[in-house]
């Protein structure tokens, strides 16, 4: 069925819902599951961090986030995570063309405001996805 799943994360609780739904897939599946959190690319460094440290680039954040919810999950296949560069919705489209994903998971957000005009990630990827999009029903 599926080869290949891909779920967006960005650290949210309806990302990582999202995210063990995609794991479970994966796992009924045999499927090879790959996170990907997007990267702004114009976010700078935190700078208010105590002498000594490090910060963190907006790329090392995005991937030690898809790294900690690969690392939370109990699936026992093949499981990769990287960072992508652009909008969420963007990044999951790009990603899924690139390597050739089945699936694309993504979690619902509420949606409110102004908001609800301009569209959602969920409502992003699946106008654009070149796969099989699942909502996550996580509100």
């Amino acid at each position: 069925m599926y080869k290949t799943i891909l779920v967006g994360v960005d650290g949210s609780d309806t990302a990582s819902r999202a995210a063990e739904v995609a794991a479970e897939l994966a796992s009924a599946t045999g499927a090879a599951l790959h996170i990907v959190t997007a990267v702004d690319e114009k976010a700078t460094a935190a700078t208010d961090l105590p002498p000594g440290m490090h910060p963190l680039s907006p790329g090392e954040r995005a991937e030690a986030i898809a790294r900690q919810v690969a690392d939370g999950l109990s699936y026992q296949g093949t499981v990769e995570s990287s960072p992508a560069p652009g909008k969420p919705a963007d990044a999951l489209v790009h990603v899924a063309k690139e390597i050739g994903a089945d699936l694309i998971v993504v979690g619902n957000r509420r949606v409110q405001g102004i908001s609800r005009l301009l569209g959602s990630v969920a409502t992003d990827v699946a106008h654009h996805a070149p796969c099989d999009v699942y909502i996550v029903k996580t509100v």
